[in-house]
Formats: structure tokens, C-alpha cells, sequence
């Protein structure tokens, strides 16, 4: 039997583990509520019980486990194995992560933007898989981003790379999380589309969205998808700016980045699309220089939610951890 490496892929909603060897094949996998509210003590816990059950269905004890690496979201010290600070995980402020589950493991533990990691995923297993200089853009709850540059993950000075949701493509546009305005977040996030139809059902512009609204309670990226598909103008044109602005960002993307492939993922395109897709594609098309646009393909992600932990995996490997 090949060494196995443990990684999990730590969210605000849900954990996912999986137990692998370093060429990617999963032996075992197991997906948890991560309950993030309850703080960072019972979530450190979940996730090695997350990853021990894995471990089990893989067939092995998580003592046989070579090394393990961990996707997180938020801004992270890498150099220091730091959680700083993550909107979705409250009260992690500053969590040593990597020495706290290296203690517990007994193992090497290696921590990753979880951005970073989905990218790493996608060059080395994914829809990437043979190239050496791609851009990856995960479009879900909000927008975040990888930069692969000869296979690896471009950090920059500081470690902040890759914040490609909050390249502003709308001048004084919809207000974003960040605080600034326009960002592609604000627009073409679950999170922002849900804002924008919320601005337009609160100013009495949109009656069907009103409706959905009374009928299920909530106006998600799922809801607004729904309704366009029905027919719902106001719906449809929140789509139609979604994939304007897509397409705006990922014409810059291409100018910037000259890169072989960009890849697309996260549950807001698995969901919805269909509805914005294509329209951003065009969009880029027409915006992007020739040249760089001569040597670009654009793919959706093939792996799903295992991106991440599969990104890890990859990630072990190039260090060389044992």
C-alpha cells in the first residue's frame, strides 16, 4: 500500500477530509458540519474526528497518516502557520492551527489559502492538469482566487495574492464586503447577487423576485437562478450584469496573466451557469488583447468540492513532506 496523507478542507458550514496518496487517488473521504460558531477549540476537534473517520474508511488508523494539510479560508500566516482572521470561522483570531494539530497528529501539518489550494487541485488533477501557468477563480458564497505560475502557487510579498474577487469592474458600483465598491464579489457572488435583488425587491423594481420572496423566505443565488430560468426579467438581467462583469474581470485576467487556462468553480457557476457563463465568456473575448487570448482556454473545474483537499495533497508532495 502506497503513504497516505490526510487533508481536509476547513469552511464556515462544513468540513471535508480525505485520506490519499500523493498521485490523488482518495481511499477515503468524509464530509461534516464544521458548526464554526461554536469557536476554534470544538472546530479543531471536529476536524481531526473528521479525519480519523476518513482514515477508517480508507482502511487504515489516522496514526498511519503521513502528513496532513489543511485548506482554510481567510487571511493567514503561512510562514507561521497562522489562522489571523476569517469572517466565516468567528473567533479565530490568530489560531497557531499547524502547531495545535501537528501536537495532536504527531505529524507534519501544512496549512493553504483554501483558494490557493483549490487552484493547486485544479492544475495538478483537475481541468489544469498539465499546464504550468493558470488562473483559478472559484465563484460561490463570495469570489476568491488562485494564480499558478510554473505549477506553483504564486503568495506575493506578504502571502495576499490571488484576491481576484476584488479586482473593482463596476466604477462606484454595488457596495462589497471588503468595503469598496464594485468589486466582482459584490456583483457576481451568491452573496452579492443576493444583495442586488434584495436593493431591487426593497425599491419596489422587481414584483417576481417580491414573490419568491413571500413564497420561500430567502432570495439565494438558487432562488434568483430559479426565477430567471422562469422568465423573471429582473432575475435574468441580475445574471446578464453577473456575467458582464465576469467578463470584464476575466479579460483583465487575461491581459495580466497571459496564462494557458483559466478555470472556473465554486457552487454559484455549478448552480447557475447556464445563465452567465457563456455571456462571460463572450464578454472576455471581445475585451482581451489578441495576443495573450491567442494561448487561453477557458474551463469550468472538473473536481468539485474536493479541489481543495486535493490541492493539499499536491501541495505535500512539491514540499516533500514525510
Amino acid at each position: 500500500m502506497p503513504d497516505l496523507y490526510g487533508a481536509i478542507d476547513l469552511g464556515g458550514t462544513k468540513l471535508r477530509a480525505i485520506v490519499a496518496d500523493l498521485d490523488g487517488n482518495i481511499g477515503g473521504e468524509l464530509i461534516r458540519p464544521s458548526e464554526a460558531g461554536e469557536g476554534p477549540e470544538p472546530v479543531i476537534d471536529r476536524m481531526i474526528e473528521t479525519l480519523e473517520a476518513a482514515a477508517g474508511k480508507a482502511g487504515v488508523s489516522l496514526s498511519s497518516v503521513r502528513a496532513v494539510g489543511v485548506a482554510s479560508p481567510g487571511a493567514l500566516d503561512l510562514e507561521d502557520g497562522l489562522v489571523q482572521e476569517a469572517p466565516q470561522l468567528p473567533g479565530w483570531n490568530g489560531v497557531p492551527l499547524v502547531e495545535i494539530m501537528s501536537k495532536r497528529l504527531g505529524v507534519p501539518v501544512l496549512l493553504e489559502n483554501d483558494a490557493n489550494a483549490a487552484a493547486l487541485g485544479e492544475n495538478r488533477f483537475g481541468a489544469g492538469r498539465g499546464t504550468r501557468f493558470l488562473v483559478y477563480l472559484t465563484i460561490s458564497t463570495g469570489v476568491g482566487g488562485g494564480i499558478i505560475i510554473d505549477r506553483k502557487v504564486y503568495h506575493g510579498a506578504s502571502g495576499a495574492a490571488g484576491e481576484l474577487g476584488h479586482m473593482v469592474v463596476w466604477f462606484n458600483g454595488p457596495r462589497c464586503l471588503c468595503g469598496e465598491r464594485g468589486c466582482l464579489e459584490a456583483i457576481a457572488s451568491g452573496t452579492g447577487l443576493s444583495w442586488r435583488a434584495k436593493e431591487l425587491v426593497d425599491g419596489g423594481h422587481a414584483p417576481g423576485l417580491v414573490g419568491i420572496l413571500r413564497e420561500k423566505g430567502e432570495l439565494g443565488a438558487d432562488e434568483i437562478a430559479d426565477a430567471a430560468r422562469a422568465g423573471d426579467v429582473d432575475a435574468r438581467r441580475l445574471f446578464d450584469e453577473a456575467g458582464l462583469y465576469l467578463g470584464v474581470a476575466l479579460a483583465h485576467y487575461v491581459n495580466i496573466f497571459n496564462r494557458e487556462m483559466i478555470v472556473l468553480g465554486g457552487g454559484v457557476l455549478t448552480g447557475a451557469g447556464d445563465l452567465f457563463f457563456d455571456h462571460a465568456e463572450r464578454i472576455m473575448r471581445q475585451l482581451a488583447r489578441k495576443e495573450p487570448l491567442k494561448y487561453l482556454r477557458l474551463e469550468r473545474a472538473s473536481l468539485g468540492d474536493r479541489s481543495g483537499p486535493l490541492g493539499m495533497i499536491a501541495a505535500m508532495r512539491d514540499m516533500g513532506v514525510e
